[in-house]
């Protein structure tokens, strides 16, 4: 993660854009850690409003981020919760949504989250949310595809992260290296 951040700062990540379907991507991505959320007593629910939908992005990239997300979400709820995936359509877009029922984040920790390095610590956990650079790179990725991230959070009633990305992209660079 330090190395790729690092490689989106100094503007010389490559992006390996391909036609991919997003809900198939979501779907696989988030079936593949039920597991992991019921060892912890969570339900995960993977509900896209979609079938099928191609957008040109990053596989490898955009299922790490799914990843993320769904991890913290895991991370972050207690037994008996539950996690809530979507996929829809919109427009030219597409939104993928990680809910959870988990202890949630101050509203004053919402811009710092993304921020490297940067954690919340939960006084109702008393634990760091680890490395602090999950959600950093997991925003940079999403940027680099031309999309946004943001959270919908209360502290005690659970997160909601949502990504949007659009269905087409241009270029495979942040910055091509000059000779």
């Amino acid at each position: 993660n330090i190395i790729d951040t690092s490689k989106i700062d100094s503007g010389f990540y490559r992006l390996d854009k391909t036609d991919v379907n997003i809900v198939e991507l979501v779907e696989d991505t988030a079936l593949s850690m039920v597991e992991l959320a019921e060892v912890k007593g969570i339900e995960l629910i993977v509900d896209p409003e979609i079938e099928e939908l191609f957008i040109n992005c990053d596989k490898l990239d955009i299922e790490r981020c799914i990843i993320n997300l769904i991890g913290n979400a895991i991370k972050f709820t207690d037994v008996g919760g539950t996690i809530s995936v979507s996929v829809n359509k919109l427009d030219e877009k597409v939104k993928i949504s990680v809910k959870d029922t988990g202890l949630g984040i101050d509203k004053k920790y919402h811009n710092s989250i993304f921020d490297r390095f940067g954690q919340v610590y939960n006084e109702v956990s008393e634990e760091f949310g680890g490395s602090g650079l999950g959600l950093t790179l997991s925003k940079q990725l999403i940027e680099l595809h031309g999309g946004t991230i943001d959270i919908s959070s209360e502290l005690g009633k659970g997160s909601e992260f949502t990504v949007v990305l659009p269905v087409k992209q241009k270029n495979n660079f942040i910055r091509e290296y000059n000779k």
